[in-house]
């Protein structure tokens, strides 16, 4: 889930797309002699990542569900990190294709490292995680003095956060990231973020990233707060779904909230904004106007 959650089941390419991409490769290959800055982002962190270290002007091509910042909409799409498309990758000539470890064994990266391509693959499922990807593609990208500020400016400003929080009551929260069935974060970067946030996740240590919860269960643990992706960005109870269930603490006190899941499903050079997002919904007292 780059949480966009686009971590979803996938069919693998027909033989002639592959065959095609090899045919394309037999009148041009990447060469040394091709600048380093033609580059290829499989995921919305990733291209994120880019742009935040100095490195945007160099991309050349995004996945279909990098929407940010704003530049990356108008570059040419070649697929999400799941079904890459080879015709599109190998016909912008890239020097450099970043994809995300999860799909580093897929057919379609290891045909494109057949080809000759240098792929880099990185890992954003975890805030060390993070941390680590802006580093790899500072390095490799030649912007590691830019990955570095960036990393101390994200670590400065959680820090701010955490510190704002000391002393505050934890939170029993459910966050939800779809329903039917109801998906909820249950390990990852985003629980890690609420953890930091004070808050302590109803949905964690049941032995899933992304676990599905019954009512049942949801009743019984009582949530003080419930962030639900479904929402939106409706700062109101609804009045259908969670309304159905006024015995929750969290429906009961009009605790129910709704948020953008861009930038809080994105990990990569955000994850600060969505713990600030996280701590004020969750602490209101500690971050309104003023405080």
């Amino acid at each position: 889930m780059s949480i966009v959650l686009d971590r979803r089941a996938r069919s693998s390419p027909p033989a002639a797309l592959l065959a095609l991409a090899i045919l394309l490769t037999l009148w041009w290959r990447p060469s040394p002699a091709w600048p380093a800055e033609r580059i290829v982002s499989l995921a919305p962190s990733i291209t994120e990542t880019l742009f935040a270290i100095g490195a945007g002007p160099e991309v050349v091509g995004v996945s279909q569900y990098c929407d940010y910042p704003p530049a990356a909409l108008k570059l040419p799409r070649v697929g999400s990190f799941l079904t890459p498309n080879l015709e599109a990758i190998v016909g912008l000539r890239p020097a450099l294709i970043i994809g995300l470890d999860t799909s580093s064994n897929d057919r379609e990266i290891r045909a494109l490292q057949r080809m000759g391509y240098q792929v880099l693959t990185v890992n954003d499922d975890s805030l060390d995680g993070i941390r680590e990807s802006i580093q790899k593609i500072g390095r490799a990208t030649g912007h590691a003095a830019q990955a570095s500020r960036l990393l101390d400016s994200m670590h400065a400003r959680m820090q701010t956060i955490v510190e704002r929080l000391k002393g505050a009551p934890p939170r029993k929260v459910l966050m939800v990231v779809g329903h039917e069935p109801l998906v909820a974060v249950g390990g990852g970067y985003l629980d890690q973020l609420l953890r930091m946030a004070g808050c302590v996740n109803i949905a964690a240590g049941l032995g899933a990233e992304w676990p599905r919860l019954s009512m049942e269960y949801i009743i019984a643990r009582a949530p003080d707060v419930i962030l639900d992706g479904q929402m939106g960005t409706d700062p109101k109870t609804p009045g259908g779904f969670w309304s159905r269930y006024p015995n929750i603490p969290a429906v009961r006190n009009h605790r129910v909230f709704g948020y953008d899941d861009n930038p809080v499903l994105r990990p990569g050079p955000r994850v600060a904004a969505t713990l600030e997002i996280m701590a004020s919904l969750t602490h209101p007292e500690l971050f309104a106007h003023g405080n």
